[in-house]
């Protein structure tokens, strides 16, 4: 792995000038809620807008060679609206979470895989996952179970 400078009170990795983008934001009275991709950053923004939060989103510098391609954001909130927008974004999760399908792969992705304790508990967990879309967006997750590698990587 790239030796790549961190901050040392957040851990953030540092920009080109040295300096921590997290730390810059506390400074200036913003408050970090999440770091995730673009798309949930931006999600999060739009809906904490709504509730009437200012909310204010910024890349990260990259920590591994794929977030060039695939950069992580901070989304911050002014200090006096943080327990408003933890608040308001607890209750959104939730709300997924109360779907029995959402709350099992949520269950799974805590759990994780242990691939030392062997038998069939893993081969279950490790079999390839049917390809699921999102009937909102479209969004397709996992690989067709049938699909040779090089087909479930064109789809």
């Amino acid at each position: 792995m790239n030796d790549v400078r961190t901050c040392e009170k957040c851990n953030t990795p540092l920009d080109e000038r040295g300096a921590c983008v997290t730390c810059h934001a506390a400074g200036q009275g913003l408050t970090l809620l999440s770091r995730s991709g673009y798309a949930s950053v931006r999600e999060m923004m739009e809906l904490l807008e709504e509730q009437g939060v200012a909310p204010e989103i910024e890349q990260v510098p990259p920590r591994r060679p794929e977030e060039h391609a695939h950069p992580l954001w901070n989304i911050y909130v002014p200090e006096k609206d943080v327990p408003r927008a933890a608040a308001f974004l607890q209750r959104d999760w939730a709300e997924l979470l109360g779907d029995a399908v959402a709350a099992r792969a949520a269950e799974r992705g805590l759990r994780g895989v242990d691939l030392d304790a062997g038998g069939d508990g893993v081969a279950e967990q490790l079999r390839p996952v049917a390809l699921q879309e999102c009937p909102d967006c479209g969004l397709a997750l996992g690989a067709p179970s049938e699909a040779a590698p090089d087909e479930a990587e064109q789809k």
